[in-house]
């Protein structure tokens, strides 16, 4: 197959993976005000792996092939594009204030912490893998999912009422989880059945699992056609794909004026994909961040790196704004373009 060919389909799996994931939010949404799953821990355990189905796809189908790389590059890499999304959301939000400024979320700040505990966890797996006794699993990845779990209830508990006394000035962050859990926000689920609901969700899941399959098989035959390492490519271009959906809904949550929400989104995204790498240990029966290479360690430090910045600028939340973006959304941008650069030149 020409490299053209595998490019086409390439764009037409990450289309897909697009318009899927984002009536995959939509109807999970709808199963969320119908259910009351996020006012529970467990439904938040749910909802977020319902919405990252793309990035599970694409995981599940590289574990099954041993394509660490993809693996790796998706789960960790991954993060610092994911991260790169909330600039976008910063540009859209206002030509007035920054996206820290009027987020202004103690909560958020928790929800990033946890993204920078378990990509570093992931980081330490990789120079000191550590297997459970007769199997292929790391004891880290297991260290992941329960530092994922334990930071996912803090987060619940830190939604419901956090034992602050702090006024964010001027601060305008939207609804709260709980008030957009309420109603059912797309109009098309509005007066659904459940039964309309529920057949949605099948078909959006069917179509998500199809693309991400489409987007790990392509997307590791164009990295080798390109002389491109498996981690990289999966880093930038299949997270991007992947990342479709968040900003699409992101960017629907910005135009309600939801601005915390859209953050929130993403790190809670970022935050759960680590805790998938137990999952493709006992798929592929190897510990896959054993594979690691120095390409990937570089992504996750740039992730975690990135998200700090945003920690900084949600607690400073600087007013001003250059070219339509915050000071901290800036320096991520031009911080994330320099080291795929830099990354690119050394090799």
């Amino acid at each position: 197959m020409n490299h053209f060919t595998l490019i086409l389909e390439f764009i037409a799996f990450g289309l897909v993976t697009w318009t899927a994931g984002v009536w995959l939010t939509r109807v999970t949404d709808a199963l969320d005000a119908k259910y009351k799953l996020g006012s529970a821990f467990g439904g938040l355990l749910i909802l977020g792996i319902v919405t990252s189905l793309p990035e599970i796809a694409v995981v599940v189908t590289a574990a099954l092939h041993h394509y660490y790389g993809i693996i790796i590059g998706t789960l960790l890499g991954g993060i610092a594009i994911q991260t790169v999304v909330i600039a976008i959301f910063d540009f859209k939000s206002s030509a007035k204030h920054a996206l820290t400024f009027s987020a202004a979320s103690l909560t958020l700040v928790l929800e990033a912490s946890i993204v920078i505990l378990v990509a570093v966890s992931s980081v330490t797996a990789i120079k000191t893998p550590i297997l459970i006794p007769h199997t292929a699993v790391s004891l880290t990845s297991i260290f992941i999912v329960v530092l994922w779990l334990i930071g996912l209830w803090i987060v619940f508990q830190a939604r419901n009422e956090l034992p602050w006394k702090a006024e964010a000035i001027a601060a305008t962050p939207g609804r709260k989880h709980r008030e957009r859990s309420s109603i059912i926000n797309h109009p098309a689920f509005r007066s659904a059945t459940l039964a309309k609901i529920w057949g949605v969700l099948i078909i959006t899941s069917i179509a998500t699992l199809a693309a991400g399959y489409g987007l790990a098989t392509t997307g590791n035959e164009l990295a080798g056609a390109y002389h491109m390492s498996g981690g990289l490519f999966a880093a930038t271009f299949i997270a991007l794909a992947g990342a479709l959906p968040n900003i699409s809904t992101g960017l629907a949550s910005i135009a309600l004026g939801d601005y915390s929400l859209a953050m929130s989104d993403i790190f809670g995204g970022n935050a759960f994909m680590p805790a998938l790498f137990v999952i493709c240990d006992l798929i592929s029966g190897n510990a896959v961040l054993r594979n690691a290479s120095s390409n990937d360690v570089w992504f996750a430090a740039l992730g975690v790196f990135l998200t700090t910045i945003y920690v900084i600028g949600l607690i400073v939340r600087p007013r001003k704004v250059y070219f339509r973006l915050g000071i901290d959304s800036l320096t991520v941008v031009l911080l994330y373009f320099l080291g795929i650069t830099f990354l690119t030149l050394a090799h």
